[in-house]
């Protein structure tokens, strides 16, 4: 009977603190005091993306930058929520002025998101921090935060402005996956960088079969929605622009240098704010 030990996922440098023995966890608290989070809703991602997309961005990017920060994360909260799209932004996506629209549940959509309500989600990443700071006795937690939504941000403003009112370092988030250049322009839902991104981190996740095969995307058909629309500059007929169609820019070896040039940044940006004391968030306008 062999006696050799299954090979544990902290070998591969998968720091998933639900896979870690006690002596570990208190072995990187005292080294970092370092915990992190990643979190997004089960929403919408058009037909060619899983509906776990967000948290699933989240969870691959949380295991990378913790593998460099030797710091556990928490399993990955499936857990997001959203608000009613402002008249402008529903006149630039194609819909009549007036219509709700609710985060990315389009009409057409044949399955709604599972967003929570922003009460009931601002209670759940409390409760899930304090339990990291204040029974697991870490002593500073990075938000990898999956999801753009105007009111989910505003809610881990409030909770990062609170928890650092001290003026030491114990919260702040970031997106996972959109390194500065990117960030610098307009980011869309469900495009080609977002598309590229998943190839490279949960490859069964993207099935581009899945769209129309020809003719351009209209918004209001799929939920597939590119930065410069969100922003107000449609394209004439409401489509996404060409340069933006996930059926012809996905990309897995560009959506790979995506991860790892956020990852090298985020490193060292978190790196800096445990050094120097609480800074600002990484943040960036989302969906």
């Amino acid at each position: 009977m062999s006696t050799a030990h299954p090979r544990r996922p902290i070998e591969d440098g998968d720091w998933n603190l639900a896979f870690l023995f006690p002596d570990e966890i208190a072995a990187a608290r005292s080294r970092t005091g370092l915990a992190i989070l990643p979190l997004a809703p089960i929403e919408w991602h058009g037909p060619h993306l899983a509906m776990g997309c967000d948290p699933l961005l989240a969870h691959a990017f949380a295991r990378r930058i913790a593998r460099d920060l030797q710091s556990p994360y928490f399993p990955p909260l499936f857990v997001g929520t959203e608000r009613e799209r402002r008249p402008e932004t529903v006149e630039a996506l194609g819909f009549p002025r007036g219509s709700y629209v609710e985060g990315m549940d389009f009409p057409a959509n044949s399955v709604k998101s599972a967003y929570i309500p922003e009460e009931v989600f601002s209670l759940v990443v409390r409760a899930t921090v304090d339990a990291l700071l204040h029974r697991m006795a870490f002593r500073a937690v990075v938000i990898v935060n999956g999801h753009g939504a105007d009111n989910q941000r505003g809610v881990l403003d409030r909770l990062c402005a609170e928890y650092n009112a001290s003026g030491q370092p114990r919260l702040r988030w970031v997106y996972p996956g959109f390194p500065r250049s990117l960030v610098a322009g307009a980011i869309g839902h469900a495009t080609a960088e977002e598309s590229s991104m998943l190839m490279a981190m949960w490859p069964g996740c993207v099935d581009l079969s899945r769209l129309p095969p020809g003719g351009p995307l209209r918004n209001v058909d799929h939920a597939v929605v590119d930065g410069d629309t969100f922003d107000g500059a449609h394209t004439p007929d409401f489509t996404v622009r060409p340069e933006q169609d996930p059926r012809h820019h996905t990309d897995a070896a560009r959506g790979e240098r995506f991860v790892e040039e956020a990852a090298r940044e985020a490193v060292a940006d978190i790196r800096r704010w445990l050094s120097a004391g609480a800074g600002p968030r990484e943040g960036a306008p989302g969906r």
